[in-house]
């Protein structure tokens, strides 16, 4: 009964899609297949014919709690919907335990709608910021990139935070573009909403806080030197300062992270630092004993070590199990994007809405950097934040040839 409510969910998904891709034709290749990927790889692991990395511990714990939540609260859960906890997920897929049954099948399917979701927003992106080529490609190097497809096809908070994450980067683009406050209030929803499922991916929307106050201060300055003043320009700037005194102030918390006055205590105190840092080298994915940060003067230098670590771990001499080859071969394509991104960041720096994504992307990296020990959380972690790798890196990407019916398509 579990596997035939989930095959009836998998499949109200797949007559959704055909309807998508029936009014955008354009989107049929890449959302089709990035579909079938994830949902063959689900059906694999629900007969047992296959055993997927991370598809216990979290995986489990957020299902089951997902049964408790539409056994004991049903519709109820809307009450506690945004609680500041880990289980956002977890009701999410209560809400629908509640409408289609519990099935662990329904709950990846919802994983994979998200993951094939987050495929078309990938092309959305690259092109609002690129062209049609090479929005293309990135919709398309998203739905073969193998962490993607796997964290969409297990239930982990993963593939909601790229979706999620993708949504607020996009109302950011449109909002540097066109100024709209739509796009303003849709991207600091979509933080929040990320806020709950990880806390330090809100980061993002405080760097695009910083990023904004700074621009537009520099060109009122401008502008009042020559006596001319953008009122709602001013307005934002009023609605910013306001944000910046409450993080001065430790008004503002976020989830896993604190308030500012908090953080800075952490980062002050040997004591708090060496045991925030150093808490995952201790198993067989950690990094090297020498990362291990023992005082004050080895901070620095160990942290930009980690943050290498981070994005391109495991390296050859890490590889311990034959499973870690699989991460090997993760961190292979993180260093092709970056060759990418580095031979476009001239285009990347030029346009205001890929500057900002890239500040975004950085930040991102300094922060789960510097906290991450091993390469299995990294692998997992940065995941999250390679749709932005993709994105950036997309137009100088090697041309992918994809034969259709009447044309070709560069």
């Amino acid at each position: 009964m579990d596997n035939l409510i989930g095959s009836f969910f998998l499949l109200l998904l797949f007559l959704l899609i055909l309807l998508f891709t029936k009014k955008y034709p354009y989107s049929t290749n890449f959302l089709l297949i990035a579909f079938f990927l994830r949902t063959i790889i689900v059906i694999l692991t629900e007969y047992d014919l296959i055993r997927l990395p991370d598809d216990t511990g979290d995986a489990t714990k957020f299902e089951y709690t997902a049964r408790l939540f539409s056994r004991d609260d049903g519709l109820l859960i809307l009450k506690d919907f945004f609680k500041p906890d880990s289980f956002l997920i977890s009701r999410i897929i209560s809400i629908f335990y509640i409408v289609f049954g519990e099935s662990t099948m329904v709950a990846k399917g919802i994983s994979v709608a998200l993951g094939t979701a987050s495929v078309y927003l990938t092309y959305l992106l690259g092109l609002l910021l690129w062209d049609h080529n090479s929005a293309k490609k990135g919709a398309w190097i998203v739905a073969l990139f193998p962490t993607l497809i796997l964290y969409s096809t297990i239930t982990l908070r993963e593939t909601y935070i790229v979706f999620f994450l993708l949504m607020g980067l996009i109302n950011i683009a449109k909002f540097i573009k066109e100024y709209s406050l739509n796009s303003f209030l849709f991207a600091i929803f979509n933080f929040y909403i990320l806020s709950l499922f990880h806390g330090p991916v809100a980061i993002g929307i405080f760097v695009f806080f910083t990023y904004l106050a700074f621009t537009m201060l520099i060109t009122e300055i401008i502008k009042l030197y020559k006596l001319r003043l953008n009122k709602k320009t001013f307005l934002y700037l009023i609605f910013l300062s306001s944000i910046f005194y409450l993080i001065l102030n430790s008004q503002i918390t976020i989830p896993y992270i604190g308030t500012l006055k908090g953080t800075i205590k952490i980062f002050t105190e040997l004591n708090l630092i060496t045991t925030k840092l150093n808490v995952h080298i201790s198993d067989i994915a950690s990094y090297p004993s020498w990362l291990i940060i023992n005082n004050t003067n080895e901070f620095y230098t160990k942290s930009i070590i980690k943050i290498f670590y981070f994005i391109y771990s495991p390296f050859v001499w890490d590889v311990k199990t034959p499973i870690h080859i699989l991460g090997l071969l993760d961190s292979v394509f993180y260093m092709i994007l970056t060759i990418y991104l580095i031979q476009n960041w001239r285009a990347i720096w030029e346009n205001p809405m890929t500057r900002v994504i890239v500040l975004i992307l950085i930040f991102y990296f300094i922060v789960y950097g510097i906290s991450v020990g091993n390469f299995g959380t990294a692998i997992r972690h940065r995941s999250k934040f390679v749709v932005m790798l993709i994105v950036l890196a997309a137009p100088k990407i090697h041309k992918f040839i994809f034969l259709t019916k009447n044309k070709i398509y560069k």
